[in-house]
């Protein structure tokens, strides 16, 4: 069985959607400590709430805007405070857009890769910190399979930041291998959130014949943090039902 215990976790874009879903498999999975974070800060609540009323595993939230570096190294810092140590940050926190390429402004543009790219990478930075000193940790980095093969419903600004995290996700783990702190990706494919709702996908798209869930990419996420995965880093799992095969 797939354990997370003994470990501590900090899950970004956590109020709703796939991190929601991703926070609540961790716990199920017993997780020693949870903390969420998102700018929707009565969302999150919900979140824990919904984590603590079915495990009893009692998650801390924290209000963030992930944008800015020094937002990023307060989060860190607090939950260090909390839990002593952090040995998983899963990005979950991202933006997207229905729309054309005639649809993008330039502050669409910034908006975009602000959280998706920079914000991510700051993060990482700062847990990169943590983990060096405690001898290893794990980060997992959210993409999307429009990163590979462009977007189809959303405007181009976002199948391209999740490229960037594709090539940053393998420079950050070049770059943590020999401190045995790994780096791999997640890029799901047609998943069911809030986000997406109105985006028109047709379940006889995918191979598979359906729509993902949120916990069709925790499944995933769940095994990257695992110790079956600690050999296991600059990778890219693939969620996408099949609707394309690298």
């Amino acid at each position: 069985m797939f354990t997370l215990e003994g470990k501590f976790a900090l899950v970004t874009g956590a109020a709703g959607g796939i991190g929601a879903a991703c926070a609540a498999f961790y716990a199920r999975h017993k997780i020693s400590g949870l903390a969420l974070t998102d700018v929707r800060q009565e969302n999150l609540e919900k979140t824990a709430a919904e984590i603590e009323s079915k495990t009893g595993l009692k998650s801390f939230c924290f209000a963030a805007d992930l944008r800015r570096e020094e937002a990023d190294k307060s989060l860190v810092a607090e939950v260090c405070k909390k839990f002593g140590r952090l040995d998983i940050l899963l990005n979950c926190a991202g933006v997207s857009r229905r729309g054309s390429l005639y649809d993008v402004t330039e502050e669409q543009w910034d908006f975009t890769f602000d959280i998706n790219v920079k914000g991510l990478f700051f993060i990482c930075r700062e847990a990169y910190r943590v983990m060096e000193k405690q001898g290893g940790g794990c980060i997992i980095n959210l993409a999307s399979q429009a990163a590979r093969s462009g977007g189809i419903v959303v405007t181009p600004d976002y199948p391209s930041s999740k490229a960037a995290v594709l090539t940053l996700t393998k420079s950050l783990a070049k770059a943590g291998a020999a401190k045995q702190i790994r780096v791999n990706t997640v890029a799901p494919g047609l998943i069911a959130t809030e986000m997406t709702t109105g985006f028109g996908y047709d379940p006889k798209t995918v191979p598979l014949g359906r729509i993902g869930s949120g916990e069709d990419v925790a499944g995933a996420c769940l095994f990257l943090a695992s110790d079956y995965a600690a050999y296991i880093t600059g990778a890219c799992i693939d969620v996408n039902g099949g609707i394309a095969m690298v």
